[in-house]
C-alpha cells in the first residue's frame, strides 16, 4: 500500500525552497559573458534546451540536417504541456515549471516506497536525500523532462517489483517517448519478470501478463514512424543529435579524449571549460557509487543504471554525464545505503553533495554552458 512519508515532504520542500532562493537569487548577480539564454525569462531556471521543449509544444517539430533541429527530443514532455495548456491559460513555461516539482515530488515519493522495498526507514531517506541533492537535480526545475523521466523510471521499477505488470509496462511506454534511453528499460523488466517467476522461462508460454511491458517497443517504434511520416527519416531524431555533437564513438577514445580536453583544453576553473572539471568529476563518482551499489542494490536496477550510462558513453563525450547518473538512479542508491550507516560521514558528504548543487544551480540560471 502507497503511503505519503512526512520525513520525504520536508525532504523535497527543504530541497525545492533551496533552489528556489538560489534560483532567484542567481538571477540579480551578473551573468556570465558568454551566456546566450533568454536572460528576460522570469523564471531562473528555464534556460538552454527548456526554449525547444516549449517550442515543440507550441510549433511542433522541424529537422534540419546542418543545424540544430527540435526532432532531437522526444514528444511526451512538450505533449504533457501542451495539454496541460489547453485547460489554463497559463503561460507554457510557467506550466513547465510547475509541472516539474509535481513530478519531482512525486519521483522522491516513489523512490521512498521503492527503496523500502529493500531498506529500513533510515537507508531508504538516506537514498532519497541522495538523490534530490545530487549535483545535477537542479536539472529537475528547469524546463527539461528530467524529472518527468526520473518519475516514470522509478514508477516503473516500483510496480514491476509489485509484480503489477500492466503499469509497470504503461510507464515504461512512457518512457520511452520521454528520452531516448528509456528504452532501456525493457529488458530491466523483463528480468524482473523472470526473476518474480524463479528464472522459469516457460513461463512465457504459460502466461501473457508480461506482454505490457513490450511497450517500450511499440512507443519507440511510433516515434520512429513519425518521423519517416513526416521528415521521410526515419532516424530523423538521431540524425538531428550530430549537429549537438553526438555520435556513436569507441568509448576508450572518447575517454582519451576526453580527458586530454579537460586537462589541457584552457582555463579549467574558470570561463567555458568550468563544467568539464564537474562532468569529469561526476564519471570518476560513478565508478566508486557503481562499485559501491553492486552488493547492496538489486541487480535489475543496475542493469538499468549500467546500459543507461554505457549508451551515454558511446556518445563520445562526458558532457552531463551527472545528469545520466541522475536519470540512471539506481546507482546512487550504492553510496546512500553504504554512507547510511556512517551517520557524520553521511552527513558530511550531504552536506559537499548540497553545496555542489547549489553552487553549480547558480551557474546554470547564470547562463554558465552546464548540460
Amino acid at each position: 500500500m502507497f503511503v505519503m512519508n512526512k520525513q520525504i515532504v520536508k525532504i523535497f520542500l527543504i530541497w525545492l525552497g533551496l533552489l528556489l532562493a538560489v534560483g532567484f537569487f542567481a538571477m540579480h548577480l551578473s551573468l556570465y559573458k558568454g551566456g546566450k539564454c533568454d536572460v528576460k525569462n522570469q523564471l531562473p531556471y528555464y534556460r538552454w534546451d527548456s526554449f525547444w521543449y516549449t517550442s515543440i509544444s507550441r510549433h511542433g517539430y522541424s529537422f534540419s540536417d546542418s543545424k540544430n533541429s527540435s526532432i532531437a527530443f522526444f514528444p511526451l514532455y512538450p505533449a504533457v504541456i501542451k495539454v496541460a495548456h489547453f485547460s489554463t491559460d497559463i503561460r507554457e513555461d510557467h506550466l513547465s515549471f510547475g509541472l516539474n516539482i509535481v513530478f519531482s515530488f512525486l519521483a522522491a515519493l516513489y523512490l521512498y516506497q521503492l527503496a523500502n522495498l529493500d531498506y529500513d526507514e533510515k537507508k531508504s531517506l538516506a537514498v532519497v536525500m541522495v538523490f534530490l541533492f545530487f549535483q545535477p537535480a537542479y536539472f529537475f526545475l528547469a524546463g527539461y523532462p528530467d524529472a518527468l523521466f526520473a518519475m516514470l523510471a522509478i514508477v516503473s521499477l516500483y510496480f514491476g517489483r509489485k509484480k503489477a505488470w500492466g503499469r509497470a509496462g504503461i510507464a515504461a511506454g512512457l518512457l520511452t517517448i520521454t528520452k531516448p534511453y528509456g528504452i532501456l528499460m525493457l529488458p530491466a523488466l523483463g528480468l524482473e519478470y523472470l526473476w518474480s517467476h524463479d528464472w522459469n522461462v516457460k513461463i512465457l508460454l504459460k502466461k501473457i501478463d508480461w506482454l505490457p511491458l513490450l511497450l517500450p517497443l511499440f512507443s519507440f517504434g511510433g516515434f520512429v514512424l513519425f518521423n519517416y511520416l513526416k521528415f521521410h527519416n526515419p532516424v530523423a531524431f538521431l540524425d538531428a543529435q550530430q549537429t549537438w555533437g553526438r555520435t556513436l564513438a569507441n568509448p576508450a577514445v572518447a575517454l582519451l579524449e576526453e580527458g586530454r580536453y579537460y586537462l589541457f583544453g584552457g582555463k579549467i576553473l574558470t570561463g567555458s571549460n568550468f563544467p568539464y572539471v564537474i562532468y569529469l568529476g561526476s564519471f570518476v563518482f560513478s565508478l566508486w557509487a557503481f562499485w559501491l551499489a553492486w552488493s547492496r542494490v538489486r541487480k535489475t536496477y543496475l542493469l538499468f543504471s549500467g546500459l543507461l550510462l554505457l549508451s551515454a558513453l558511446l556518445t563520445g563525450t562526458l558532457t552531463s554525464w551527472g545528469r545520466y547518473m541522475l536519470l540512471g538512479f539506481p546507482v546512487l542508491m550504492g553510496p546512500a545505503v553504504y554512507l547510511a550507516e556512517k551517520k557524520k560521514i553521511f552527513w558530511l558528504y550531504l552536506f559537499i553533495s548540497t553545496a555542489l548543487l547549489l553552487i553549480c544551480a547558480n551557474f546554470f540560471v547564470r547562463c554558465f554552458p552546464f548540460e
